[in-house]
């Protein structure tokens, strides 16, 4: 089962959300630390 238009919207704010959280970090670490969640994240959405 697809998703909506709506939840594909939903779904990408959510995206960009962690995108700018990422953004705004300090170092380089917790620049790749925040990545590495939203990369986890992604993943674990496409199994479940």
């Amino acid at each position: 089962m697809g998703m909506t238009d709506l939840q594909f919207k939903s779904y990408l704010k959510q995206l960009i959300r962690a995108l700018e959280a990422a953004e705004s970090k300090e170092s380089k670490e917790e620049i790749l630390a925040e990545l590495a969640k939203l990369k986890q994240d992604l993943q674990e959405a496409m199994i479940g």
